[in-house]
């Protein structure tokens, strides 16, 4: 591909990146001012909200975060009366996390952006799609972090 074209390429790759970007901070002011919360308690509610039976570790997981840090969006989210945790009537060891009603109506009125929407999107995605948005990623991944720089 020649210069020119590459230019052309990058260009609006940042330009949507960014714009994305610009969206997703925008809407996690405005959903912090509304509701006081984080996008990120946002995107764990609605992970609870798909998953009844989630686990914390399921949560490390999906959100790439530490276990220390769910924990203490969990306390936050059940201090701020998003969501309770019982004790599990199968397991006594495990804690279910149920969402309250006030969780369910900022759910039912905030439409999702940034990771959230992707997780949407990808679910009503056929499995080819969302293979090919999961490559595109993965070779983009593999081609920001893996080149090295060529020996003098």
């Amino acid at each position: 591909m020649d210069l020119k074209t590459v230019l052309t390429y990058v260009r609006e790759f940042f330009r949507l990146y960014w714009a994305n970007e610009a969206a997703h901070e925008e809407w996690s002011r405005e959903l912090e001012a509304q509701f006081g919360l984080t996008a990120k308690q946002y995107g764990l509610l609605r992970a609870v909200e798909r998953q009844a039976d989630i686990t914390t570790t399921d949560l490390t997981e999906l959100l790439g975060k530490a276990q220390p840090a769910i924990t203490q969006m969990l306390n936050r989210l059940e201090k701020n009366g998003f969501i309770t945790r019982e004790a599990s009537t199968s397991d006594k060891r495990k804690r279910e996390l149920k969402m309250t009603p006030k969780a369910q109506k900022v759910l039912d009125t905030v439409e999702p952006v940034g990771p959230t929407r992707v997780a949407l999107a990808l679910e009503h995605a056929n499995d080819r799609e969302a293979g090919e948005v999961v490559r595109a990623m993965e070779l983009l991944h593999d081609w920001m972090t893996k080149r090295k720089l060529k020996k003098k």
